[in-house]
């Protein structure tokens, strides 16, 4: 019989070789296909009901929860690494996916998918905190993405240039970004920043 949550029907879930398993908006484990429960050792029936993060080490736990709070409050997708112990207590590297499920305008649940990331025996996994920037910041990278030069955007916010590159820089070593196209590329994708809205194009000129 196929399982169903809220709508969300599961036969997709257990027809994939991904390890996958399905949340509710509060994070806790709703199934997990056979594929999951091979890569952590545990079976379906031992995670429904748990939390998402139980099985992460303690000092990934927030990283994780921040993400999975992004993918239910702001229907974005996230994509991320961590660790977590399977069943036999060996710490894995995994780089996971957060897909929200909807049900017409209602974020229902949570796809997690997971991937291997192997890193060698000595290596140790450094678990960085989401980039965070400060409002000026945010304020210099939005009107630089919009179009603004760093004289323009001085002007507008009553500061001398200089200021606005200090903290264009600071902003692009926060978000490990080498340009300013990168930096807003980045501080978009993690949802610090707005999404460019879609313009009409500019009308050619016409040829002489």
């Amino acid at each position: 019989m196929t399982r169903r949550l809220d709508g969300v029907d599961l036969w997709l879930v257990d027809s994939l070789v991904v390890p996958v398993s399905l949340h509710d908006v509060d994070g806790r484990f709703v199934h997990m296909n056979a594929a999951a429960e091979r890569a952590s050792g545990y079976s379906n029936a031992q995670m429904v009901g748990r939390h998402i993060t139980d099985l992460l080490l303690p000092e990934g736990r927030d990283i994780v929860e921040s993400q999975f709070r992004r993918a239910v409050e702001r229907g974005e997708p996230t994509d991320f690494e961590t660790v977590f112990a399977d069943a036999g207590g060996q710490f894995r590297g995994v780089r996971a996916q957060h897909l929200p499920l909807r049900e017409g305008e209602t974020i229902v649940g949570v796809l997690t998918l997971a991937f291997d990331v192997r890193r060698p025996p000595t290596e140790r996994f450094q678990l960085k905190p989401d980039p965070r920037l400060t409002p000026r910041q945010r304020e210099i990278l939005e009107l630089i993405a919009s179009g603004l030069s760093t004289t323009e955007v001085a002007r507008e916010l009553t500061l001398s240039p200089d200021t606005v590159r200090n903290h264009l820089r600071n902003a692009s070593n926060e978000l490990r970004a080498h340009t300013r196209v990168e930096a807003i590329a980045t501080a978009q994708r993690l949802g610090l920043l707005a999404a460019p809205v879609l313009r009409p194009q500019r009308p050619q000129a016409s040829p002489r």
